[in-house]
């Protein structure tokens, strides 16, 4: 039987090649990146080096490679791709694999995120744009980019003096900036695969043991509070397809979260090691699904390392 055609993006990211690895029995992956060197590294690998996401020709890019090798799936894995590639699909047959529109663009302003978590009372974490913080404002306080992708430009502020520096080094106008109070706690991962109709198909919740930009050390857990959390964000927000929730639970037993990435996260890894294909799990079941929810068993841990490649 003829395997589907799937499309991932971000073929440099720490995803691969173990993700490659667990779903090409399963399906033909054909993959895109910016970084053309990738071929040399995975030569044997359908790869595509592609046009920067927010380049104009991005866009016919990806609709000329699934018109011609008939891709069926396509999953958008870097966040200024995740909109795009909404319009791309609109035109072909092709599916994706991705939230709902309104949750994505939601989730990608992280200030309009926080206020719409607070105003549902999922979470709060005292949040203002970068040219309205207060004086009152008590330090230390967090400080990032509205709009951008994972830890980039995120840091944390001692002083008053260290966010007139920032702005200088970043070369940020305050108005482009979320600033946040401090949150001290556990941090969590939390994987959460959901399909078209809003059905929870898969809980995967990874406690963050180290982390240096993405995560190198974690363990999953069941936790039925941040499940509680989970059900919450799927009434309100009706994310409808898969998303990663980024959270601190406090000494108190709060639950913080300060980001929600609207795709599949690095350590989705975690769930093919605990031995669920979420990729499967949602091409087999898009729009309904009435079985259990899964989750991968407790205990599982992941330790990343690099490898030195020599081209």
């Amino acid at each position: 039987m003829k395997r589907p055609s799937i499309l991932l993006s971000g073929l440099g990211g720490s995803l691969f090649p173990y993700l490659h690895d667990r779903i090409v029995g399963g399906f033909d992956p054909l993959y895109v990146d910016a970084d053309a060197s990738l071929r040399e590294l995975y030569p044997d690998l359908e790869f595509h080096p592609a046009p920067l996401v927010l380049a104009p020709e991005y866009p016919d890019f990806i609709k000329r490679l699934i018109r011609e090798k008939g891709v069926e799936w396509y999953v958008p894995l870097i966040d200024e791709e995740i909109l795009i590639a909404n319009e791309i699909v609109r035109d072909t047959q092709c599916r994706l694999v991705s939230p709902a529109v309104e949750f994505s663009r939601l989730c990608l302003n992280k200030l309009d995120l926080m206020q719409k978590l607070e105003e549902f009372g999922i979470s709060t974490i005292r949040s203002w744009r970068g040219d309205r913080v207060p004086s009152s404002a008590e330090y230390p306080l967090f400080v990032k980019p509205i709009f951008g992708r994972g830890s980039r430009g995120v840091f944390k502020l001692e002083r008053p003096g260290q966010y007139r520096a920032y702005l200088e080094l970043y070369d940020y106008q305050p108005h482009e900036l979320i600033v946040q109070e401090f949150i001290d706690g556990q941090e969590y991962t939390v994987g959460v695969l959901t399909n078209r109709g809003n059905d929870v198909m898969c809980i995967s919740v990874r406690k963050v043991l180290s982390k240096k930009g993405v995560t190198v050390r974690a363990i999953t857990e069941n936790n039925p509070t941040l499940e509680e959390t989970i059900a919450s964000i799927q009434c309100e927000l009706k994310p409808c397809g898969p998303y990663n929730i980024q959270l601190y639970v406090t000494p108190d037993g709060e639950v913080k979260i300060f980001e929600i990435n609207p795709r599949f996260s690095t350590t989705l890894v975690m769930s093919y090691a605990g031995e669920i294909d979420e990729l499967k799990l949602y091409t087999d079941h898009p729009d309904h699904y009435d079985g259990p929810i899964q989750r991968p068993r407790a205990g599982l841990g992941l330790r990343r390392s690099w490898q030195n490649n020599f081209l």
